[in-house]
This record gives structure tokens, C-alpha cells and sequence, in this order.
């Protein structure tokens, strides 16, 4: 509703305590993956970020401090060292590995969290996602919910995507 206020009050990752005193809840990560979504009405912010704006949703990137690359070795590859990580969590078999340890924790099946993993995340940040994430930055500016963003400056430009 236009001209509603919204209350915002900040809880731990539980939906039962969030919803004792609040219309609705926000949870991110491993505990919107447990939740019982035939109990609640659920709205998945990716699925509606594009429906109304036509790019991807990002919801996590890596960043560096520019005093923390002046203190790191010169000889570290950053961009390198990041995609050597990523491509090592995606190996088949560090993919298993991670659904067999991590499906009890979730209370998921190991074919779930492998799904999760390589079905519903991105890894990349291309130029449309580089792009649905600026336009993020302006509307939460417009509205007063994030200072305007600063100018993102990549590592290894060459391996970058650019806008």
C-alpha cells in the first residue's frame, strides 16, 4: 500500500519467531532453503526481481578492500585465486561431497543440494547481471534504503565483464 508504514525489526534466521510479532519475514541462505513452503505464502525475491525488471537478481559477489589489495602480496592473483575456487566447488566430485555433508544439515537429500547448487546459481558476473545489480543499487537509492553505490572497479580487467 502507497503511504503504509513499514516497520522493520530484525530477528535470527526463524521464521516461527518472525511471524509471532510481524506480518512477514525475510529469510535468506540455508533457512529459506528449510523452509515448508506449502505452510506459508512464499515469494522468492530472484523470480520477482525479474519479473518486474527483466534482469538477474545478485544476490552475493566477492569484494576487496582497495587498503586491503595494497597490503596483499603483489605476486597474488586475486581474480585467479577466486575462480580456482569456484571451479573447485564445482568439480563433480567436490559437488558430491558437499551434498552428502551438507543434506543432513539442511534437511535436504543430497541430489537437492547438488540441484540447488548447479541449477539455481550463477556463477558468473556478466554484463546483464553487472547490470541487474546497478539498477538494484539506484532503486534502493531513489528510495532511501542504501546510500548511492560507488563506482565498481574490477580486478583483472581483462577477465572481467564490463558494462
Amino acid at each position: 500500500m502507497v503511504g503504509r508504514r513499514t516497520d522493520i525489526h530484525f530477528h535470527g534466521p526463524n521464521l516461527e519467531h518472525m511471524l509471532a510479532d510481524n506480518d512477514a519475514g525475510l529469510l535468506i541462505g540455508d533457512p529459506a532453503l528449510q523452509i515448508d513452503r506449502s505452510r506459508y505464502l512464499t515469494i522468492d525475491l530472484a523470480e520477482e526481481w525479474i519479473r518486474h525488471t527483466g534482469k538477474p537478481f545478485v544476490f552475493a559477489f566477492w569484494a576487496v578492500r582497495q587498503d586491503a589489495l595494497r597490503q596483499a602480496e603483489l605476486s597474488l592473483d586475486l581474480p585467479a585465486v577466486f575462480q580456482q575456487s569456484r571451479d573447485h566447488g564445482l568439480e563433480p566430485a567436490n559437488l558430491d561431497h558437499i551434498a552428502l555433508e551438507w543434506a543432513p544439515l539442511l534437511g535436504l537429500s543430497e541430489d537437492g543440494v547438488r540441484s540447488y547448487l548447479t541449477e539455481n546459481i550463477y556463477y558468473q558476473l556478466d554484463s546483464s547481471c553487472l547490470e541487474g545489480l546497478q539498477l538494484f543499487y539506484r532503486y534502493a537509492a531513489e528510495i532511501g534504503a542504501l546510500p548511492v553505490a560507488p563506482e565498481m572497479d574490477f580486478l583483472g580487467a581483462a577477465n572481467a565483464a564490463s558494462v
